[in-house]
């Protein structure tokens, strides 16, 4: 995993809270705003990074098929 994620997400997640998401670049600009809101620190620097790394690796097309709605509630229940 990127060192600057890994190191942004994992000192309160494990890796898997990332892993298994596969959420649009839109959902994870989101995450990230939120887990800024919650005190995680993510540079203004490598925010743009981080969020390409995400999208990439962490993409819907990295998941299985989900409906839409499925999808959006597995975000919601585990960005909680």
């Amino acid at each position: 995993m990127q060192p600057k994620v890994k190191a942004a997400c994992t000192s309160c997640h494990n890796t898997s809270r990332i892993t298994e998401q596969h959420l649009t670049r839109q959902q994870w600009s989101e995450q990230l705003e939120k887990m800024e809101g919650l005190g995680a620190v993510i540079p203004d620097a490598d925010r743009e990074a981080m969020l390409n790394y995400l999208t990439k690796n962490f993409g819907p097309q990295k998941g299985a098929a989900k409906p839409a709605t499925a999808g959006a509630k597995k975000s919601g229940s585990a960005a909680d």
